[in-house]
């Protein structure tokens, strides 16, 4: 039965991790398209789609060690990875599912990174430009184009 658990705790973040990467996508279109509002809403939908995924973290932890437990098994660190070392006899059938699961995530995971790589990318040239933009109006130097004595 735990395994069962582990698997559907599995599934349930790997589709969390879909709805953070739609998020993220709305997020870095809303930028590009300079749509304040589309920004804030994805922004939004961002913050509640981590809040699953930490709920879904701290189940997939207690059911990690719910299995520990049940097959008396000291793990190292409670972590997927380390009941995986220790107890592949006890996964049973539903091994190979929780790796093709696992191997989706991590997959999921690294688009994830890139994905908000490019959005750290994208917001530094905006503030660079918007810097820029502004001391170009209101700049130091003779040459702005509005006259702050004015």
């Amino acid at each position: 039965m735990n395994t069962q658990q582990l698997l559907e705790s599995l599934r349930a973040q790997d589709s969390n991790l879909d709805l953070l990467m739609e998020a993220l996508k709305a997020q870095k279109y809303a930028i590009l398209r300079n749509d304040y509002s589309s920004l804030e809403e994805a922004i939004s939908n961002e913050q509640k789609i981590l809040k699953l995924v930490e709920k879904e973290e701290s189940t997939r932890l207690k059911v990690i060690k719910q299995i520990a437990d049940k097959y008396s098994i000291k793990l190292n660190e409670n972590s997927l990875e380390s009941l995986l070392g220790k107890a592949r006899q006890h996964l049973g059938n539903e091994l190979k599912d929780v790796e093709k699961v696992r191997e989706s995530i991590k997959t999921k995971l690294t688009k994830i990174t890139r994905t908000n790589a490019q959005l750290k990318n994208v917001v530094e040239l905006s503030r660079s430009l918007i810097k820029e933009t502004m001391m170009m109006f209101v700049g130091p130097n003779k040459r702005s184009l509005v006259n702050k004595r004015v």
